[in-house]
């Protein structure tokens, strides 16, 4: 697995690629706990390269989404293939995390909130 951060003026873009699993979960825990650490809010995470996902992946992205809406922050997902997609639907995360076909549009998103 790898992950890649991008900055933008209203979020945080965490681009992740390969497989997400029990063995690698623990290096996205890492960069979650550290940008939260630094203060970031708002959240993009970028799907377009995972390759496989499985229930631990999607326990650091519930995680991630618990500790930061209580701080009144956001988490988007992004561009999801597939098979990801349909998993995030029957585990019904897709009623928890607002999904967007593109990074661009998941950005933009956070761009278009007022305040």
């Amino acid at each position: 697995m790898h992950i890649e951060i991008l900055h933008s003026e209203c979020s945080v873009t965490v681009v992740v690629t390969g497989d997400v699993d029990t063995t690698t979960v623990g290096d996205l825990h890492t960069a979650f706990d550290d940008l939260v650490g630094q203060g970031f809010q708002n959240y993009v995470i970028d799907l377009a390269g995972v390759t496989f996902m499985d229930s631990s992946g999607l326990a650091a992205l519930a995680r991630l989404y618990k500790r930061i809406r209580i701080g009144h922050g956001d988490v988007r997902l992004c561009s999801l293939p597939g098979d990801l997609r349909r998993i995030i639907e029957l585990t019904r995360f897709d009623r928890v995390f607002d999904i967007f076909d593109t990074r661009e549009e998941a950005v933009a998103s956070f761009q278009a909130r007022p305040g």
